[in-house]
């Protein structure tokens, strides 16, 4: 990285962006990390704004770097900086007719609905380059972790334009290579600890809670993963009825009816609802996902055919 003149004030917009990893992390090995130069050049540059600065910033230990009094005070205006220069990034981008565009939305969604379509998007918009980014936990909208998000839990910032684009059901399915009788006997796949403020965590330990299954001792952290377990006997799983109808091994055994459900938004920065590339992509997922209502509500359709022999049980 090539280090920028310093101003009157002793310090730049360079400084405070190697700052704040720093101070939010406590650690330089992360920072170092983020902003991608070494670990000496993060301390050297932190020691010499300490001294620009005339203040001591952090308390240094062998378990970290912990913020001074002064510290917590630049953090606070650093942080308001950072929030004027992403509106400064986000102005620019919103006359931008091309680049990149970074999605964050549920890996379901990417493998099931937007992966089969994205051929034909990327050959009517060549000039926009798609970023998916999958996972359990959201991204930050507001520091540009990604530009438009798909979300199953609505945002409350003000900041966010958030649009509603579907409704996903959830069922409870069990191994097809199962007898009945060995379906009735399995127990219920769980989330681990740590993860069960999820709402479909929450939502498989009030199942768990119910009827005469006994909990598994077995805990998976996706919802790929419970899939498997399930096809492999394991026990029985509430997942998505779009995850769960696509896997061939599974049979539903209970719901869509009278199981968890959750709305789908689409949700992007109010500051760049006009941009071109922004609005293509956010035409496209919205169409991806209304083509794909009958496969989130666990519905047949002309493109979701009943499984033959699948039958699916009642509450």
């Amino acid at each position: 990285m090539t280090e920028k003149r310093r101003d009157d004030d002793g310090w730049n917009w360079d400084d405070l962006r190697l700052f704040l990893p720093v101070a939010r992390s406590g650690r330089l090995t992360e920072a170092a990390a983020v902003l991608g130069i070494s670990i000496s050049t993060v301390a050297r540059r932190l020691t010499q704004l300490e001294r620009d600065l005339g203040l001591s910033l952090f308390l240094r230990s062998q378990s970290g770097y912990a913020l001074t009094d002064d510290g917590r005070r630049l953090l606070q205006k650093a942080e308001m900086v950072e929030t004027a220069m992403f509106g400064v990034n986000r102005l620019a981008d919103a006359v931008a007719t091309r680049g990149r565009v970074r999605v964050a939305l549920p890996e379901g969604f990417a493998l099931q609905i937007v992966l089969p379509r994205l051929a034909t998007f990327q050959s009517a918009h060549p000039a926009i380059t798609l970023d998916l980014v999958t996972g359990p936990f959201s991204l930050d909208l507001m520091r540009r972790e990604s530009d438009i998000a798909l979300r199953l839990v609505k945002p409350t910032d003000n900041d966010l334009l958030v649009r509603k684009v579907g409704r996903m059901a959830h069922a409870v399915y069990a191994a097809k290579s199962l007898s009945v009788s060995a379906v009735a006997r399995l127990p219920k796949l769980a989330w681990p600890a740590e993860m069960r403020r999820l709402p479909i965590a929450e939502a498989t330990t009030a199942w768990i809670a119910e009827g005469d299954r006994t909990d598994s001792e077995l805990a998976l952290n996706s919802l790929s993963v419970l899939a498997a377990a399930a096809t492999n006997g394991l026990g029985c799983a509430l997942l998505p009825c779009l995850i769960g109808d696509a896997a061939t091994g599974l049979n539903r055994i209970a719901g869509p009816s009278g199981f968890f459900t959750q709305e789908i938004y689409l949700v992007l920065h109010w500051d760049l609802r006009q941009n071109p590339r922004m609005r293509a992509v956010a035409d496209f997922l919205v169409d991806c996902m209304a083509k794909a209502a009958d496969r989130l509500a666990g519905r047949p359709s002309a493109d979701n055919p009943p499984v033959a022999g699948r039958k699916p049980g009642r509450r």
